[in-house]
């Protein structure tokens, strides 16, 4: 019988063809060092449960593993024959799930990469996958109108129900007791786990339903439709808590809801990304993110990112407090003086990280962080023309040894919640005794 999965050779070269011109022009003309790798569209993100680790789901039959900090490719999880629809990672990071449109579920052992269990899930397309809270249960849903139950471990399906319609995004319900399955027909459906007995539904959107995604306790749910609407919902009360519809309507592509349930990232067709307050459904910030679809959204696990993905088979970082876009590199690597890569300092390896994200002097093309001339001795917050955020702006630390050793100690994240600055840390005291040395060695006066 035919099946989804079942790849013509002409279409395999297609694929093939479309990832090497893709390739080649990453390399001629990456502008920025975004997370770049994919051939193809990219069409989900998901963030490890630390914030460390970005995970992607592409047209090109692979998902990526990322670091996040450094935005580089860590591992290419090749095993499916066909579009992977959705990655999600496992708790403590060290698996991941991802479904496809061959109809397959597969485990990753992160790794080393390997494919742990291989699964025929979907008769057809598997279009969504989330895991339970405690990682041990996976939740499929696809165009064959079936939920799917499965053990992580093992890779054996726990169980199945047919909800007479094509699903394209699942969830869970509060406490795990209930399944969600968005369907393409407009209605969100609540399924009872331990029998399959709908107990309730929502008429969500007019025309065919998109996205769901729910929020970590699974008390929200946002849904995205092609009727132009982003939606959130309680699931509990199965009311209607906020909904945002753009003008001049257009369409949402993809959208995320952080895990608190407060805040939903929504991307559009016209390539703009919205930054709304779930509970009153208001605009908090609009970027301009691609010149197309913007096809994947996430925020980073922290909420003070967001990571997009669009026709540039790219994903791009955007600090929400300040619009900027956080990137790595630029144009003028090639000609940047960089002493660092000759140097045989223990520090100067380490510092290949804080080169990427800041200039050494007022005079190069300034880069997604301050630059660090007359580093120790400022007060955080204080170059001119550099636009800090908020929390960077009323900081009264000063720069030296020991603030910056207390920033790579406990991270960013927690040293300064809301700085722009990616979550890094560096645990090996030794190591970070031998960065603060080569920064005082490098860092030039002002």
């Amino acid at each position: 019988m035919a099946r989804d999965r079942l790849v013509s050779p002409t279409a395999r070269f297609a694929v093939a063809l479309m990832i090497a011109l893709s390739a080649l022009f990453a390399a001629a003309a990456a502008a920025r060092a975004d997370m770049i790798g994919h051939g193809g569209l990219i069409r989900s993100i998901a963030m490890s449960p630390d914030g460390r680790l970005a995970l992607t789901a592409s047209f090109d039959y692979t998902a990526r593993l990322w670091r996040f900090d450094e935005q580089r490719e860590l591992q290419r999880l090749d095993g499916h024959d066909g579009p992977v629809n959705a990655a999600v990672f496992a708790p403590g990071g060290r698996q991941a799930v991802t479904v496809g449109a061959d109809g397959r579920l597969i485990v990753w052992t992160l790794a080393d990469g390997d494919a742990r269990h291989v699964v025929e899930a979907h008769e057809g397309r598997a279009m969504s996958v989330v895991l339970s809270a405690d990682g041990a249960t996976a939740l499929t849903g696809g165009w064959d109108g079936r939920l799917a139950l499965w053990e992580v471990a093992s890779g054996r399906r726990l169980d199945s129900f047919d909800t007479g319609t094509p699903i394209t995004a699942v969830a869970f319900g509060p406490d795990e007791a209930s399944l969600v399955a968005g369907g393409r027909d407009g209605v969100i459906r609540l399924v009872r786990r331990r029998d399959g007995i709908v107990i309730g539904g929502i008429k969500a959107h007019d025309l065919g339903l998109t996205s769901v995604v729910g929020s970590r306790n699974g008390r929200r749910l946002l849904s995205i439709g092609l009727d132009n609407h982003a939606r959130v919902w309680n699931l509990a009360s199965q009311a209607l808590v906020s909904e945002y519809l753009p003008k001049p309507a257009t369409k949402p592509v993809a959208a995320a809801l952080s895990a608190d349930g407060r805040a939903v990232l929504v991307g559009y067709l016209d390539g703009r990304l919205l930054l709304l307050d779930a509970g009153s459904g208001s605009v908090q910030r609009t970027l301009e993110v691609e010149d197309g679809p913007v096809w994947a959204v996430a925020f980073s696990r922290d909420t003070r990112f967001a990571l997009t993905a669009g026709v540039e088979e790219r994903v791009k970082v955007w600090h929400l407090a300040t619009g900027d876009r956080i990137s790595t590199a630029g144009d003028d690597d090639a000609n940047r003086p960089m002493p660092w890569l000759a140097s045989d300092h223990p520090g100067a390896r380490t510092f290949r990280k804080c080169a990427n994200c800041h200039a050494l002097t007022r005079a190069e093309r300034q880069r997604s962080g301050p630059h660090f001339a007359g580093l120790f001795g400022r007060r955080a917050g204080t170059v001119a023309g550099y636009r800090y955020s908020g929390v960077l702006r009323r900081s009264d630390v000063i720069w030296d040894r020991q603030t910056i050793a207390e920033l790579f100690r406990l991270g960013p994240d927690r040293y300064m919640p809301g700085t722009k600055m990616p979550v890094q840390q560096i645990a090996d005291e030794g190591r970070l005794t031998d960065l603060i040395d080569y920064l005082q060695q490098i860092a030039p006066p002002d």
